[in-house]
């Protein structure tokens, strides 16, 4: 899977863009707050239907201006394809996959698939269990139209529940019409944690051997699936789900929330047995957030049959030359685009198509 090209009108600092990529390493590089994230910013939007680094959509446009527009055209094992962007402020967005529009955000899943990687994602291996359970949910959703739309449909049957916990003045008035909500919960659940289950049991081998190429073998990376909600086939997940959610019923009310369930899930990760999130250093938590991200790229070769598109945006500062290299030339089959301060020599590069932004104006070199 390849971009080809991007087109941009009035997307945040870069006023109007149209950029042919090379079919492999791609560089843009230039000081800070050029232009150089924005840019690849754009693609991710075209994958998942939404930034990496905001959820409003009036942030993407460009100051003073009423509509942005993004045009993103890509190949792969398919054929051809084109997904356009509209933003317009008082506007909900308007997406368009080979000029059809689309309805619901799930119709995008699948069509262009990407990774991005900077140095926030660090947060995956040092914050909340919120952010393990995004970095699944991105790609199973890229990965499994079915899973969005269970993810989807449990999301909305949790916050029915829990706006019925807000507001019910007694037990007997909550016991009326909660069974209907735990009922989705626990089907729609049981699907959820199946599935980031399984993907987790495909990711941890990857992840491992990863992480010790990354490391010399110095560092064993272990990871798990941790759910308070047991059991093997979904049915038997969702009946224990049911059982849960009903003996939890009075605490709930009491809490005014759902105390249990996948919504609060996590993944344990541990290097050499210890927990990397409260023990690891810096440089601990960079690499392992790398190695998954790297483990990520083959999981969906192994899924749809190709490689998706990887962003790296501003890691190569973390990283020494010689993993540097590695990574940029981790496999021929791979597209990257890289954003820098500074341009790349072409011993770490290789061969490779570059781009000098400057105030919000894109330039091949």
């Amino acid at each position: 899977m390849r971009v080809t090209e991007i087109s941009l009108s009035n997307w945040r600092n870069l006023e109007r863009q149209k950029v042919a990529l090379g079919e492999q390493l791609n560089i843009f590089y230039g000081d800070n707050a050029q232009g150089k994230t924005n840019l690849v910013e754009s693609v991710y939007l075209c994958c998942i239907g939404k930034s990496p680094r905001t959820d409003r959509d009036k942030d993407l446009i460009c100051w003073g201006k009423d509509k942005a527009f993004v045009r993103v055209r890509y190949t792969s094992r398919f054929g051809e394809g084109e997904i356009c962007v509209t933003l317009a402020n008082g506007s909900k967005k308007q997406i368009a996959v080979n000029s059809v529009p689309i309805s619901r955000m799930g119709e995008l899943m699948g069509y262009l698939n990407c990774i991005y990687f900077s140095p926030d994602e660090i947060k995956i291996i040092s914050q909340s269990p919120a952010e393990r359970r995004r970095f699944l949910d991105i790609d199973l959703c890229q990965t499994d139209k079915n899973y969005f739309y269970s993810l989807s449909r449990f999301n909305k049957a949790l916050a029915q529940r829990n706006n019925l916990l807000k507001f019910a003045k007694s037990m007997d008035e909550l016991k009326e019409t909660v069974f209907v909500w735990d009922e989705q919960i626990a089907e729609e659940g049981a699907k959820v944690i199946a599935k980031r289950r399984a993907f987790c049991q495909k990711l941890k081998p990857i992840a491992t051997s990863t992480h010790g190429t990354l490391t010399d073998n110095k560092e064993l990376l272990e990871l798990e699936y941790v759910s308070q909600i047991k059991g093997e086939s979904n049915r038997d997940i969702a009946q224990n789900y049911r059982e849960i959610l009903a003996n939890n019923l009075e605490k709930d009310l009491g809490l005014r929330y759902t105390s249990a369930g996948c919504q609060r899930d996590d993944v344990s990760l541990k290097l050499n047995g210890i927990d990397v999130r409260t023990f690891g250093s810096q440089g601990q938590l960079r690499t392992t957030a790398l190695s998954l991200k790297l483990a990520e790229l083959k999981i969906f070769k192994d899924i749809i049959g190709e490689y998706p598109v990887l962003i790296l945006d501003d890691v190569l500062s973390e990283l020494d030359p010689d993993r540097q290299k590695r990574l940029l030339n981790f496999d021929d089959e791979l597209q990257i685009l890289l954003t820098a301060t500074a341009d790349v020599s072409n011993e770490i590069a290789g061969n490779s198509c570059k781009f000098y932004i400057k105030k919000g104006v894109c330039t091949p070199k």
